[in-house]
């Protein structure tokens, strides 16, 4: 399980992933599901948090697509 928790307009909202890899297939579609500029307050595989320097969604996206 690939589980984002993020920021949006004060809230705290969190979206499930099977993997990694449909994060990464979502966010290629011509409308991805979550915006590059939303703020990524924790992101976590298997219950292990992912380190991140740019902890938005398009750092996110990057660090996973690498």
């Amino acid at each position: 399980m690939f589980v984002i928790t993020y920021e949006l307009n004060g809230s705290v909202k969190e979206v499930s992933y099977t993997n990694t890899n449909e994060f990464i297939t979502a966010q290629l579609k011509e409308v991805p599901d979550l915006p590059d500029y939303y703020h990524v307050i924790k992101a976590e595989t298997n219950n292990k948090t992912i380190p991140l320097k740019d902890q938005t969604i398009s750092g996110l996206f990057n660090y996973l697509n690498n």
